[in-house]
């Protein structure tokens, strides 16, 4: 009778085992692109983008938003308007590849252009946080902590690139997509070159 039960835990330990090792092989395999990832990165980074910032584009971010400086005070969105002013909106739990080749293609932004200012509005972040992040980047970037915008989309775990309008509205969106991150320099390119 123990050896039976022995035998039958043996049994399903291996097949516990046998079942985990498939699922860490599926995880670690490289994602597979949907037709609709295959027709993005056939479409120009214009009309991919002109499509999906329609719906953000003259979106109000309003003064009632909480949108919190390390020390824990509400800043109003118009103080960070501006001309030279881009706001990066994302999750600290969001996409860490997305997240880092974005902070990677601003920091190369921020060194070209000194004249700009980088808002870096973040869901999910404690605000001690804030304070411990702030060396990590220049004295052209500010940080502050926003957990819920009205205008926020796919819940913050997309990066996204905007400006506002000295009334608070989204202008100038672009949608920071996986595994397209050339976009996003040339985003930016077009930024600055617009404003020339």
């Amino acid at each position: 009778m123990k050896r039976t039960i022995m035998l039958i835990l043996a049994g399903t330990m291996m097949f516990c085992l046998g079942f985990q090792l498939s699922e860490l092989r599926k995880s670690t395999a490289e994602p597979v692109p949907t037709a609709a990832a295959a027709r993005m990165n056939e479409a120009t980074p214009v009309d991919d983008e002109v499509e999906i910032s329609a719906e953000c584009n003259g979106m109000a971010i309003s003064n009632n938003e909480k949108i919190l400086d390390y020390k824990g005070e509400s800043i109003s969105p118009a103080s960070i308007s501006g001309e030279n002013t881009l706001v990066a909106r994302f999750s600290t739990s969001a996409c860490r590849p997305c997240v880092n080749a974005l902070t990677a293609s601003l920091n190369k932004f921020a060194a070209a252009h000194p004249d700009w200012h980088i808002v870096l509005m973040l869901k999910n972040i404690q605000l001690r946080d804030l304070y411990v992040m702030a060396p990590d980047f220049g004295p052209q970037f500010s940080l502050y902590a926003c957990d819920s915008l009205a205008a926020d989309f796919d819940n913050a775990d997309t990066p996204v690139l905007f400006q506002l309008s000295p009334e608070g509205r989204i202008q100038n969106h672009f949608t920071c997509k996986y595994g397209n991150y050339d976009r996003t320099d040339r985003y930016l390119d077009t930024l600055q070159t617009n404003k020339a």
